[in-house]
């Protein structure tokens, strides 16, 4: 057999080299660039912060509002003695005015012409409250109100008999709906039983049935709607692990509890009643809210007013409760 000439055999190993240099080429650019090669960095990426600003349907979902809640001691329009003071009136108004508050529940407030006058000056030291709700129990002489910069979309009339003990709330129960930032908020606003004997009953069982029959009331609303936005407010007339103030706020860790808002004065003290004659102060006033609501409490913002005319306006000290 006759060999091939040398140059024959150059040009067979030239043409080889040449299709395996091809396809080696051919393959490596046809694999995915590595992700190592430089390129340019996604715009959306690059611009993402690393907290994420809230869009526009989130933002619209805060509610930012202030929200105060304040025994004010007989402010009456009646005979009784002794009247409230100018003097009393006037630090009151001071209180409430230096809070900026935009909702205000109040107890132990007379009738509603009462509470037009609180509007009035209120109005008057730069605090402008045009809405309000006024209601009561079987006392004719104390009752409830609140005062909203924001629009009030309803008011309910709870039942306030008792049954099986022949009685009814003194105060009544104070229920209101109040559209804030296109969210609406429901406000439940009481006065329970004080502790003054009295020689037709027991005061502190007549408390508890007091509790029970609001608590009923309250589960009403958040077995509807477990999801409401719900405030309750006032005067519980004890203290925090009394029978009475544990009954309002339901059952820990279940989704109808009602969360109390710890909060302290400017020197860390809690106590919002001052009771003289006993020489005792006690925390007896809360605000509590439901759990859609907790996440939205801005507890830096949110004290117990302490300001130095306090005792000048009231036995008790406002609770001021700012909400993001």
């Amino acid at each position: 057999m006759r060999k091939a000439s040398p140059w024959l055999r150059f040009i067979y190993c030239l043409s080889f080299s040449l299709l395996v240099f091809g396809s080696i080429w051919y393959y490596q650019s046809a694999e995915t660039p590595p992700w190592k090669q430089e390129y340019p960095a996604s715009p959306v990426a690059a611009a993402t912060p690393s907290q994420p600003t809230p869009s526009r349907a989130s933002a619209k979902k805060q509610i930012p509002f202030r929200f105060v809640a304040y025994n004010l001691k007989n402010w009456l329009t009646s005979n009784q003695n002794p009247e409230k003071s100018s003097d009393s009136k006037n630090a009151i108004i001071q209180i409430l005015a230096s809070t900026n508050a935009d909702v205000i529940g109040l107890s132990e407030i007379g009738s509603d012409s009462d509470v037009r006058e609180i509007q009035n000056l209120l109005k008057k030291a730069g605090n402008n409250l045009p809405h309000f709700h006024h209601t009561g129990g079987t006392d004719p002489i104390r009752h409830l109100a609140l005062l909203s910069r924001f629009p009030i979309t309803s008011t309910h009339q709870p039942e306030i008999t008792i049954r099986g003990t022949g009685h009814s709330l003194q105060r009544g129960l104070l229920d209101t709906s109040i559209e804030i930032n296109g969210q609406t908020i429901r406000f439940l606003g009481m006065h329970l039983k004080s502790k003054r004997t009295v020689p037709n009953y027991d005061q502190a069982e007549l408390r508890i049935r007091e509790a029970q029959h609001i608590r009923k009331h309250i589960d009403s609303i958040l077995n509807k709607k477990t999801d409401t936005r719900l405030i309750v407010y006032g005067d519980f007339n004890d203290h925090i692990r009394s029978l009475s103030t544990r009954t309002i706020l339901g059952t820990h860790n279940s989704p109808l509890y009602l969360n109390p808002v710890h909060v302290t004065d400017s020197r860390g003290e809690k106590w919002t009643h001052s009771f003289n004659s006993q020489d005792t102060y006690s925390r007896i006033d809360f605000i509590t809210v439901s759990k859609s609501l907790k996440s939205n409490i801005d507890r830096e913002n949110s004290r117990i007013i302490d300001t130095p005319n306090w005792e000048l306006a009231s036995d008790h000290r406002a609770i001021l409760v700012s909400f993001r």
